[in-house]
Order: C-alpha cells, then structure tokens, then sequence
C-alpha cells in the first residue's frame, strides 16, 4: 500500500530544488570567475608599428625556483606570472634569476629590422628566447661572464635581432641572472633608430670622457709647476672616476676586456671603492684636515680611509653584490664626509672651501640620486642612470673655480711660479688646439667612410649601380684618350631565384656576399673595378685588358664559384654562373651603354646555351 505524500515530503523535495538550483548557480559563477581570471593573465601583446616602444609596462614576471628549467617556465600556472606594480625598470638586487615575458605582433611585417634591447650592460647571463607557433625560433645566451663575440649583435649594450620572425604574433621570454642591480629597460624598435640614439650616448660620453681628460691634463701641469700634491691626487681621481664611468657606460667590455669574461664586474669591483678612496685623499689633501679636523674628524677620515683601502682589496675575493651593496653605501657616505670636512673649513675660515664646499653638495645630490635610482628606490630613467657622470661634472667645475681660488690666495707665496704657470698654460692652450685639429681630421676621415659607405651595396660591398654608371663612364673616356682596350664582364648566378625559394632568402643573401668575395679575390688586376649590377647580377669592368684575357679570368672566375660550396646551418649548396664578355677600344665617347649591351648579350647567349660557362663577343658575332 503506497504510503501517502506528506506536507513535510513536499517542503523536502522543493528545498532539494532550490539547493540543485544555487549549486548549479555558483558552479557557474565560479566558472565565469576562472575565464575571467584566465583572460586578465593572458599574456600582454604588443603591436609593433615601426616606432620604438617600452616594454617595460606590458612585461610579466615571475622568479625563477632553483633547479627550474625553460620547460619548467613556460608551464608555470598563469597566476606565478604578474606585472610590476609601478612602471620602474629597476628591479633592485635579487639572488634569484628573473624571468620576463611579452608577445610582440606586425613584426613580420614591419620595416627596419626590429630589434628588441636591454639597455643595460652590466648582467652577468641574459638568455633571450623568442618563439613562433609555440616553437622556438631563436635563441641567445650574452652577458658580461661570457665573451662579448657572443652576443648576436656588437653593442655595448644587449640587443637582440628579430629578423626570423615569419607569423602574424611572437612570444619572447628574458632570462636575466645577476648579481648587481637588476635593471630592464627593455625596448622594442628599430636597428636604426638604435643605432641613432647609441650615437648620441657616444657623443655624450665622449664629451664626458673628453672635459675629464682635460682636465687631467690642466691639473698635471699645475702639479709640474706648482708641485703640490693635491693636484696629483686630484688627477688620480679625475682618471679613476673617468675609468669608472667609462665602464658603466660598457665601453670596457666592448673595447678591452670583452674577451675575457667577469673582468668586467672585477673592474667595477675594484673601482668603486678606489674612486672613493682617491676622491677621500684628496679632500683630506685639499681643505688641510691635520690642521683644521679635530681628533675626531681625522679619526673618523682615517677609517673611512682603511675601509676603502680593505674594499679595495676584498674585491678581489669578496662576492660581486656584497662589494656593489657597500660600494652604494660607502659612496653616500663618504660625499656626506667631504661635504662635512668644506663646511668645517668654510666656517674656520679656509675661503677656497666656500666653492669647494659647494661643489661637494652638487656632488652629494647627483650621486644621491644615481644610488635611489640603481637601488630602485625611485623610478629609474635615462637621466638617472648618468646622474654620476653629470654630478661629477657639476663637482669637476666648481672645483676648478676652487682651485682657482685657492691658487689666487696663495700666489703671493708662488711668484716665482707663476711664469712656469703661464708657459703651461701656453701649452696646454696648444695642445688643446692639436687635438682639435686631431678631432677635425678624424671627422674629415668619418666623412669619407661616409662618403664610401654612400657608393657601396649594402650587402655584399661592392660598388653600388649608381656609383658604377658614374666610374664606368669615366674609365671608357680614359679608354678612348688612350686608346686602350677595355673589357666588360656580365655575371649572374644561374637559377637563383629557384635557389632563393628553396633555401629561403637568408641563404640567397649569404650567396649574394660568397659571390662578391669570390670575385674580389679571382679580380685582382690593376684598375679592375667590380658592382653590383641589380639583384643577382654583377659587373666587373677590367680597363686595359683584351676580350681573351677578360674571357680568362671568365673562366678563373666560374671555376671558382663551382668548385665552392655555400652552407648555412643544415644548408648547403654549389653556385654556378653565366658569364657574358665584351670588349672594345672605343672610337667615340659616350657609347658605354653599348659595350654594356654587347656584354648583356653575351650572358644571354650564356643562358640559352645551357649557363655554366663564359660567353665572349667574338662568339657572339660568329652565330
């Protein structure tokens, strides 16, 4: 007998209802909130337009965990990955590696060679991945504990070519390893437009490096002249400074050491504590410490002297980033001192300390500002990052004027010195002008690697057409006030378009450079000039030489490209060449076109003989 349905049966069942109904809801909402989640850590693209872009805003981070591997990266959950709270690219001093990441799209397409840079030079390992497709494309491993021939392209700083890049979107991901300030201003833009802001760092460095050198120089004289000490100790620290900022600029890397991996932070190391040792001798020298310090002061100078004098010699042995932690804070600390020691002589009535006080304030404030800015306790900038050198540049004037001050009340005691002053200052005066003229010839001299690099194919190195109609034109009027024969010699790679479309356009163009360093070294009679002619064809005009000698070197010439293997990777191949010659001795000028045509005929007639083989015009007009 069924059991009738209660009240309490029917409460239960529709209370079942609503609960199947908000489960279901919240399954649902907790379903929208991980897509949700899913998509706000999608990783950031960045489209790529031709102008240069920071990547420093749309990069993710995450920390690498010891023993983690590129494959343990890229299958890190979304959410270890995170963007910087505020957009500084100074990510202070970790021990652990960091990883960046970012998609990049219109690459493929865009114009310029994009290129993406680190422009900071001083990380030890810097690994640069970029994948297509979810396949990895390109890598590069640089940084200052490998040789600097091993970075892709040779910069002071890290640039990293995306010339493979093929598909609509890349993902890049950046390994960076150091043991110093972990800085990332990372950007996306163009070779040249690189390759035009690195020109104006050159500038300012050279200018930097150029007053330091000056000065250095005016100062040695004085030391001559005046034999006083504190000059001596003044140019030991203009050049050690100088040293120093040279360095950071990674000049050192990639002039002098970059063969020899982790002198660079030995360098940086050892330097900065000695320029604060050379600056702290030469305070003390300057404002007279024995006779104006009291106990203390010179207590306090004297250890500050030996800690310098241990950094010095603990950098050697001591860890990288403890050296760079305590340079940061002996260096504040040691400005703060010299500013102390100028107040103290300003007020016990040393005048020359009033400018000299002064120039250590401008100091004070500069190189406070660069250690926040490489500590990352302010957002770091391009200005920051030179705040030393401009500091130091600050403090290099006002010093001189102090110099000068000091020299003014103490010349009363120097008469006789005076006139060795005069005649050094007389020649410095003229060994300023020797440099300047030096500087003029080697502008004179960069003009004309201009001027050079205006004619010459980009690729392969030759002539370029332009600059061949112009020489081609003057060597057959040549020809014809001589008398003189004069050969022109048509070649062009068989079947290069096939070989480009095989092989891909990268190994056409390693063809097109094999092809003119062959003819180079098989073309080397006197006045013999080769160019290139458009594409895969080139030109070789040989002035006062017969068509059977032309059509000899012809021969030379084919042998040489057929018996030579071009290989790129897993690719290789043998080029051959068709070759048309022609030769006249002109009877008028102006007719240069119509050897050419002879010539383009002949390689025509080349090509339709089967290529591979060197066609005179004597053949030509037997046929």
């Amino acid at each position: 007998m069924p059991i009738p349905k209660t009240h309490d049966q029917g409460q239960d069942r529709r209370s079942g209802f609503a609960l199947h109904c908000t489960q279901a809801l919240v399954s649902i909402l907790i379903l929208l909130v991980a897509l949700i989640a899913h998509r706000s850590h999608a990783i950031e693209t960045v489209h790529y337009t031709g102008d240069k872009v920071s990547l420093l805003p749309l990069l993710e981070f995450v920390s690498e965990s010891k023993g983690e591997t590129l494959d343990d990266i890229l299958v890190r959950p979304e959410s270890d990955w995170h963007h910087r709270q505020s957009i500084n690219n100074n990510l202070g001093q970790t021990s652990d590696p960091i990883w960046a990441r970012v998609r990049l799209s219109g690459i493929s397409t865009a114009f310029g060679q994009p290129i993406v840079r680190l422009n900071y030079p001083h990380h030890d390992y810097v690994d640069f991945y970029l994948f297509e497709r979810g396949r990895l494309i390109r890598h590069f491993t640089v940084g200052d504990q490998l040789t600097f021939d091993s970075r892709p392209v040779d910069q002071r700083t890290f640039w990293f070519p995306l010339d493979d890049a093929s598909a609509d979107e890349q993902e890049i991901y950046i390994r960076i390893s150091t043991p110093g300030p972990l800085l990332m201003p990372l950007d996306l833009m163009s070779y040249k437009e690189a390759a035009e802001e690195e020109k104006l760092l050159y500038l300012w460095a050279g200018a930097f490096l150029g007053i330091i050198a000056i000065m250095a120089l005016y100062n040695l004289f004085l030391y001559f002249s005046l034999r006083e000490s504190s000059y001596i100790l003044y140019v030991i620290y203009l050049l050690s400074a100088g040293v120093m900022q040279g360095t950071m600029f990674g000049f050192g890397t990639q002039y002098f050491w970059g063969s020899n991996p982790g002198v660079n932070n030995q360098v940086i190391a050892f330097l900065a504590p000695f320029v604060q040792l050379t600056a702290m001798a030469f305070v003390l020298k300057f404002v007279d410490l024995r006779n104006f310090g009291s106990i203390l002061d010179r207590s306090v100078a004297n250890l500050l002297i030996f800690v310098l004098v241990v950094m010095c010699i603990a950098s050697f042995t001591v860890p990288y980033s403890l050296i760079v932690k305590l340079g940061h804070s002996i260096a504040l600390f040691g400005v703060i001192c010299a500013f102390y020691v100028g107040i103290k002589g300003w007020i016990m009535g040393m005048k020359s300390a009033r400018m000299f006080t002064i120039a250590w304030f401008a100091h004070l404030v500069f190189i406070g500002w660069y250690l926040l800015d490489m500590t990352g306790k302010i957002p770091a900038t391009e200005i920051g990052n030179q705040a030393f050198a401009l500091g130091f540049i600050a403090e290099l004037s006002l010093l001189s004027i102090a110099f000068a001050d000091k020299m003014n009340q103490e010349k009363e005691l120097r008469i006789n010195s005076q006139t060795k002053l005069l005649d050094m200052q007389v020649a410095m005066n003229q060994e300023l002008d020797n440099k300047v003229k030096e500087r003029t010839a080697a502008l004179e001299k960069a003009n004309r690697r201009l001027e050079e690099l205006s004619v010459t194919d980009g690729l392969t190195k030759l002539f370029n057409r332009r600059y061949f109609d112009q020489v081609f034109r003057d060597h057959y009027e040549q020809s014809y006030k001589d008398q003189h024969p004069i050969s022109v010699m048509m070649v062009d790679i068989d079947f290069f378009k096939k070989l480009n479309d095989n092989y891909g356009h990268a190994f056409g163009d390693l063809c097109l450079v094999r092809a003119a360093q062959l003819i180079r070294k098989v073309v080397t009679m006197p006045g013999a000039f080769a160019a290139r002619y458009g594409g895969e064809e080139f030109v070789v005009v040989l002035p006062k030489t017969t068509e059977d000698r032309a059509a000899q070197v012809g021969e030379m010439l084919r042998k040489a490209f057929e018996q030579t293997t071009v290989t790129q990777g897993k690719q290789s191949k043998n080029m051959t060449i068709s070759i048309g010659v022609a030769c006249t001795i002109p009877s008028q000028p102006g007719l240069e076109e119509k050897l050419l045509s002879v010539a383009d005929a002949c390689l025509y007639q080349s090509k339709e003989n089967g290529r591979n083989q060197v066609t005179p015009s004597e053949k030509l007009a037997g046929q």
